[in-house]
């Protein structure tokens, strides 16, 4: 059974291309989110977030897989298929929640996505079978609660997420050629 789920890992990193296109996506999206956040509100901000997040990363992203590896994305019946569906809809339904509360949490709400997009992290280390993405999640979910404490201003952590996921797809490209 380990080889499968080892088969399985290999599967997913090599047709995501090691998982860097996510994280280039979201940082264009967090992007958005903060120059709309500066120019209309955290809450116009917000729903740039909630819209780019549940509607542009996952497509993007595809067609990415398609430009680089060939493949969009896991056949049907893939092991690994569940867990990437079941880790992009649970993006969507927190930062439709977090979405719905922030006028009640305007200062808040950048950091708390910061650590909901950390934390959705965690589960790609399973998925493509490697740990980087566990470091990731920490890092940006520990950035997400550091901002959360200092009570920062609401229009630098939509720009310090911009440039964390930048780094991050950065890091994975460069780890997945090391190994290809």
């Amino acid at each position: 059974m380990g080889t499968d789920i080892a088969q399985a890992q290999a599967d997913v990193r090599r047709i995501y291309s090691g998982g860097w296109g996510g994280p280039a996506v979201s940082a264009g999206v967090w992007l958005g989110a903060a120059l709309t956040s500066d120019r209309f509100g955290v809450g116009a901000g917000a729903a740039v977030l909630f819209v780019g997040g549940a509607v542009l990363i996952f497509p993007v992203n595809l067609a990415l897989n398609r430009l680089v590896s060939g493949q969009a994305d896991l056949p049907r019946g893939h092991p690994m298929r569940g867990l990437a569906i079941q880790s992009a809809a649970t993006m969507s339904v927190v930062l439709l929640s977090l979405w719905l509360v922030v006028s009640l949490i305007p200062g808040a709400f950048f950091p708390l996505a910061m650590i909901t997009v950390g934390a959705h992290y965690f589960p790609f280390a399973h998925l493509y079978g490697d740990h980087a993405f566990l470091i990731a999640g920490v890092v940006l979910s520990v950035a997400g609660f550091l901002f959360l404490m200092m009570d920062s201003p609401s229009r630098l952590p939509p720009y310090a997420m911009t440039g964390l996921l930048a780094a991050m797809s950065v890091a994975l490209v460069i780890r997945h050629r090391s190994r290809s």
